[in-house]
């Protein structure tokens, strides 16, 4: 289903693979994108252009274009809008990443001590995209019903320091400085991979990530409702396990699991571990 066949791989023990879910490659959302409010398309010849003022896809991102011309994040945003459906650009236009899919070959492992992992047969540059995060998008007040249980669910509701400031120097771009409030703002959009779900459902946790999520709209304009993307932190090399920093939800500094009462034992080993998450 996806660009590049995703294997599963286990050396550990003799189970055949994760408990039945259902594999997508689209958010599952509350109501239909069609009913959704559209995005207006910019009316760039062939390709958007960095600095051009006329772009209105790069009005959106605040005057310019949030990736580089060989598809690298340029820096984090609160969100960071895509070219759409209707654009006049090309399907070649360097504002046009995310929407594409996945284009690394990923592999599924059995870990040690931590369930399933996820990691790429090749070396992964910053900033490169790796996945997005899909799922069903469930309603807040639903979220107890998913029982503790459920370690499937992605609330935007924390980006740490390093990541919110990632590959950001506005004193070098000549840029203001970040605002921190605007980009940490929590996203209200709550995701849950549990019973329908790709790849990123097996990304683990780590105190020291090396990848991160950003919002990204292509194919609506509705901001509660982003799509959830990941990207390099820093340059990852071949066969290393792709982690994200799960947070803690009992000290309003981290990623909550909905629906988790204890924060769980930390086993990722990294010298600043903190020794528990979730």
């Amino acid at each position: 289903m996806e660009n590049m066949p995703v294997c599963l791989v286990n050396e550990v023990d003799t189970v055949k693979g994760p408990i039945h879910f259902t594999y997508s490659t689209k958010v599952k959302y509350l109501q239909p994108i069609i009913s959704m409010r559209s995005l207006i398309g910019c009316r760039c010849i062939s390709v958007c252009l960095p600095g051009d003022a006329g772009c209105s896809c790069a009005q959106l991102n605040g005057g310019n274009l949030p990736f580089c011309a060989n598809g690298f994040i340029v820096s984090r945003k609160h969100v960071l809008y895509e070219c759409n459906n209707f654009c006049s650009c090309s399907i070649n236009c360097r504002n046009r990443v995310t929407q594409k899919g996945m284009n690394l070959h990923l592999e599924v492992f059995k870990t040690k001590d931590r369930g399933w992992g996820l990691r790429s047969w090749e070396p992964i540059r910053a900033g490169t995209f790796i996945c997005e995060y899909v799922g069903e998008v469930i309603d807040k007040i639903k979220v107890n019903e998913y029982g503790e249980e459920d370690q499937y669910i992605f609330k935007g509701n924390y980006v740490d320091e390093k990541t919110l400031k990632w590959n950001h120097g506005p004193e070098l771009l000549g840029e203001p400085s970040i605002n921190d409030s605007e980009i940490s703002k929590p996203l209200p959009i709550i995701l849950s991979s549990k019973n329908v779900g790709n790849v990123a459902r097996f990304i683990n946790h780590s105190c020291s990530p090396n990848i991160f999520w950003q919002p990204v709209l292509h194919d609506h304009d509705e901001r509660e409702y982003p799509h959830i993307m990941f990207f390099a932190l820093k340059h990852i090399p071949p066969m290393m396990e792709l982690t994200f920093d799960y947070g803690l939800s009992n000290d309003n500094v981290g990623w909550s699991v909905a629906g988790a009462r204890q924060p769980k034992k930390c086993l990722c080993g990294s010298p600043k571990c903190r020794g528990l998450f979730g």
